[in-house]
């Protein structure tokens, strides 16, 4: 089979994706795929699309994950690795994906919308509040708002990635993800972080201290491992997204209720990314995840 790595693209996690491009081009040769990598910056379609029989899509944000790169792919009857245009656009767009859980009754924070930089602070909310871009991943934007004093520099920030802002009450707790791959939920990674925030130096840089990855969790109870994958399980279905995503959810200190934050639809393949490490967890290596994949894209 003739495997297209799509890889770089043109968002600010342009860096991780050539790094996770990398890996999966690895491991599909290694699978005895005939691969090739590209580096896509525009969407058109290729000589280099026109001769995969697969196309593998590790792009991360931008149009590489927002579903109008898998909108061009499924327009010219090309298969392609992973998630439905559709899909991929529902859970790149945080307001739109925490409207689904709301309709289907999975539980997530208090949220209102922001497109003014001159907005006060929402009168439905209160402080401490998460403030992020709407469509972005890595964390690139995010701010936590203790004092009302940081809400206009918190806002600014996230406005320079996006023209909408999502603005969430914090929950203090224990973050946690669940990846989804081809059907089968996957073991629960609990996250600890140095910091209060899982942002982008938590991520990738480490500058505050070492991530914690703790596969099986910790300080998370077997009941509670189980009602995070269910919930991760209903999100990917009303979204359509058994065939891969990556749930984040974070577990309320108070009182241990699971709240679900984000689905990403396209997630990391770098050494340190999490669904990879979920499925090691489940016995599935980084190599058996790529061929999984590609030849159910083929399928």
């Amino acid at each position: 089979m003739k495997v297209l790595v799509l890889k770089g693209g043109t968002s600010a996690e342009r860096e991780i994706s050539l790094e996770s491009g990398a890996n999966v081009a690895k491991a599909l040769r290694q699978a005895g795929f005939e691969v090739r990598e590209y580096d896509i910056t525009k969407l058109e379609i290729t000589e280099d699309l026109k001769w995969a029989d697969v196309v593998y899509p590790v792009l991360h944000g931008g149009f590489g994950e927002d579903g109008r790169l898998q909108k061009m792919l499924e327009d010219a009857h090309i298969p392609f690795v992973g998630c439905s245009s559709r899909t991929c656009e529902i859970a790149m767009d945080k307001i739109e994906s925490k409207k689904i859980m709301s309709q289907y009754g999975i539980p997530n924070a208090a949220y209102a919308l922001v497109t003014d930089p001159d907005q006060p602070i929402p009168e439905t909310l209160h402080l401490p509040l998460i403030v992020k871009p709407n469509s972005q991943g890595s964390t690139f934007g995010l701010t936590l708002v203790e004092r009302k004093e940081d809400w206009r520099k918190a806002l600014e920030k996230a406005l320079q990635f996006d023209t909408k802002v999502l603005v969430e009450e914090y929950i203090p707790g224990i973050e946690a993800t669940v990846g989804i791959l081809l059907g089968q939920v996957l073991p629960v990674i609990e996250i600890h972080v140095p910091g209060k925030l899982y942002d982008y130096d938590a991520k990738y840089t480490h500058a505050g201290g070492e991530t914690q990855y703790l596969c099986p969790p910790q300080h998370l109870s077997e009941a509670i491992q189980k009602k995070a994958q269910e919930e991760a399980l209903t999100f990917a279905r009303a979204i359509h997204a058994e065939k891969l995503i990556r749930v984040d959810v974070i577990v309320r200190t108070e009182d241990q209720q699971v709240f679900v934050l984000e689905g990403n639809a396209l997630p990391g393949c770098t050494e340190s990314s999490l669904l990879p490490k979920a499925a090691a967890a489940a016995g599935i290596s980084f190599t058996e995840v790529c061929k999984r994949l590609a030849e159910s894209a083929m399928k």
